[in-house]
Formats: structure tokens, C-alpha cells, sequence
């Protein structure tokens, strides 16, 4: 009867020794789920990505290392000048499809976490580095960015003044006021969170540019060309202007009409007075120059109408000749106001 009482006083202890292993071992458990979700590198950068993705660009840059001061851009070797304009949580992409690609060790205990993402059906890596700071009870690691997860997008708009990202009009020389207002191309350095997609573009009056998009980087800097060329109505504007300019030539009755690109030099006397019409004008395509819109030379005719006298034998004689001519734009300029100001060469 002993035996039997003292195993059947062993038996809940058995089983409160059982019960207590497999709290411990749920316990471990979760407390390794709940370090890999969010105390290990991947959960670390996986918060700061969501974050992205939620548009709340604030609660991204205040996770730790993340916020682009003057320090962090400095030990990124990024333009300390940079503008802060496209940091806008309306100017992010849509997210999807997120997920940790490797987490790998480096130098000096750092961590380089790799990512991917869709942002509006475009796939995006990025690479971040991260470090441990510290831990919770000993127990939970605590994380920062070694370096700062936030690019710099270099943008310049090639033959125009601004350039357009979310239905946003921006201008580099706000960013950069050093640049005259006459530049024919502005440029300038803007922070830019990593990882994320910006569509830029450019439409005004008489120019327009394709859409170029850009995929910051973490800590590195990007370069971006917004190509304004001309539209249609730009160039149907110059050829107005050029067309103008050849009738007022073709007004002068002279042989050589003062500064136009057409004329003949004729021997014979001239009795009466010439007459000048434009037969062909020429056909207008401009190209970007150093410091505004040029065009090579084009060919145009001019008919002129002019009756001579032989100085050798008197005789009379009426001449109706097309005499083809070349011209040359050497600068076209956009006028603040819109207008065009048109240098025209020979």
C-alpha cells in the first residue's frame, strides 16, 4: 500500500512538471516569434516598409537612423542641401507584394537586410544596413538604420523650368535659387525615401517630356532627366514668327532686301522696282543649343519679279526667277509671358 500511495503522489506532480515544460516551451516559442516579427532585422525593416506603405512617411522617419539630418546625409556622403519637397506622404506609390529577400552579417555586427517590393506594379529591391543598439530585458534586440534609409533623387529638367510628380508642379530653382532665371536647364537635389517610385514628367505651352521614373536608392543618390522637347504648337508658333518675318522681307523692292537671308546681284540696270513673294517657306525643326532652341539652315524660295536693261545693247528685258535661299535660327527663346523672342541667322 506505501508503493502505491507514493506513486500516486508522483503523478500530478508529473503532470504539473509536464504542463510547466510546455508553458516554458510555448513561452520560447512566442517570445522567438515575436523577436523574429519584430526585434530581429527583417522585422525591423519590414515595420519601416510598412510603414511606406501605409503612406505614413512621418512614422517611417521616426524610426531610429531613419531621418535624413544633416549628420546622417554626411556619413552617407549625400548633399547636406538637398530638398526636403518630395518627402510627402501623398507623393508615395501604391504597395504590394512586400517580403525579406536575405538578411546577411557585416563588418562590425551590421546587418544587410534586402527587400522587395511592387510599387505601382513595379518590382523594387533595396538594400538597407542595419545595427543592434541594444536589448529589451536582455532579451529582445532593439534595432536602427546604420545608415540612413532615405536617397537623394539629382533631377534635372533639360530645356524647361519645372518638372511635374503626383500632379505637383516643382521647381528646381526653388530648391537651388542660384540658378538664373534665363537657364535653359535647372537642376537639383531632392531626399527621397527608399524604397519608392516617383513618375516625373513636364507639359507646358510649347513643350512637353516623356515620363521618367525614378527608384530612390537608401543612402545613394539618383539621376534623373526630365527632356522637355518642343510640341507641335511650339513649333507651329516659330514658323508663324519665321513666316512673318520673310513677307516683311519680301516687302522691301530691292534687289537685297536689308537683313533677310534672300537677295540676287544683278549686272543689268534695273528699270522700275523689284517685287518680291514667298513661294516655299521654310520648314521649321528646332533642336536644344547650349542656351536655347536653335535650328540649322532650311531651305526656302523666293520669287522675284523685276524687268532690266541690257548695258551692253539697251535691250529690255522682264525676269520672273525663283532664287532659293537658306536660313537659320539661332536662338529661340520663351518669354516669361509666353512670347518668342527669335534670333534669325543666315
Amino acid at each position: 500500500m506505501g508503493g502505491d500511495g507514493r506513486v500516486g503522489g508522483l503523478r500530478p506532480l508529473l503532470l504539473w512538471t509536464g504542463v510547466g515544460v510546455l508553458l516554458v516551451a510555448a513561452f520560447l516559442a512566442a517570445l522567438g516569434a515575436v523577436q523574429r516579427a519584430f526585434y530581429s532585422p527583417e522585422g525591423f525593416v519590414s515595420a519601416y516598409v510598412g510603414a511606406l506603405a501605409s503612406h505614413d512617411l512621418t512614422g517611417a522617419l521616426a524610426m531610429p537612423g531613419a531621418a535624413p539630418t544633416k549628420q546622417a546625409l554626411a556619413a552617407a556622403g549625400l548633399p547636406a542641401n538637398a530638398s526636403a519637397e518630395l518627402l510627402r506622404s501623398d507623393l508615395l506609390p501604391s504597395y504590394g507584394d512586400t517580403r525579406v529577400l536575405s538578411d546577411t552579417s557585416g563588418p562590425g555586427g551590421r546587418r544587410t537586410v534586402t527587400v522587395r517590393v511592387v510599387a505601382d506594379g513595379h518590382p523594387l529591391t533595396a538594400a538597407f544596413e542595419v545595427r543592434q543598439t541594444g536589448a529589451i530585458l536582455g532579451l529582445l534586440p532593439t534595432w536602427e538604420f546604420a545608415r540612413t534609409p532615405v536617397g537623394v533623387a539629382h533631377i534635372t529638367v533639360a530645356h524647361a523650368q519645372t518638372f511635374t510628380v503626383g500632379g505637383r508642379t516643382v521647381s528646381p530653382r526653388a530648391a537651388d535659387p542660384s540658378q538664373p532665371a534665363s537657364a535653359f536647364s535647372v537642376s537639383a537635389g531632392y531626399l527621397v525615401p527608399a524604397p519608392s517610385l516617383y513618375v516625373l514628367g513636364h507639359s507646358d505651352r510649347y513643350t512637353r517630356a516623356a515620363p521618367v521614373d525614378v527608384a530612390p536608392a537608401p543612402a545613394a543618390t539618383v539621376d534623373a532627366t526630365v527632356d522637355a522637347q518642343p510640341n507641335d504648337a511650339f513649333t507651329a508658333a516659330v514658323k508663324k514668327e519665321l513666316n512673318g518675318f520673310l513677307d516683311e522681307c519680301a516687302k522691301q523692292q530691292v534687289l537685297q532686301p536689308a537683313g533677310c537671308p534672300f537677295g540676287v546681284v544683278i549686272d543689268d540696270r534695273v528699270q522700275g522696282v523689284p517685287t518680291w513673294t514667298m513661294k516655299q517657306y521654310p520648314e521649321v525643326h528646332l533642336v536644344p543649343g547650349e542656351s536655347s532652341w536653335t535650328m540649322s539652315q532650311a531651305v526656302g524660295i523666293a520669287h522675284l519679279s523685276v524687268t532690266v536693261q541690257s548695258i551692253f545693247d539697251g535691250s529690255v528685258e522682264h525676269r520672273e526667277s525663283d532664287e532659293k535661299f537658306a536660313v537659320s535660327l539661332t536662338s529661340v527663346t520663351i518669354r516669361p509671358d509666353g512670347s518668342l523672342d527669335i534670333v534669325v541667322g543666315q
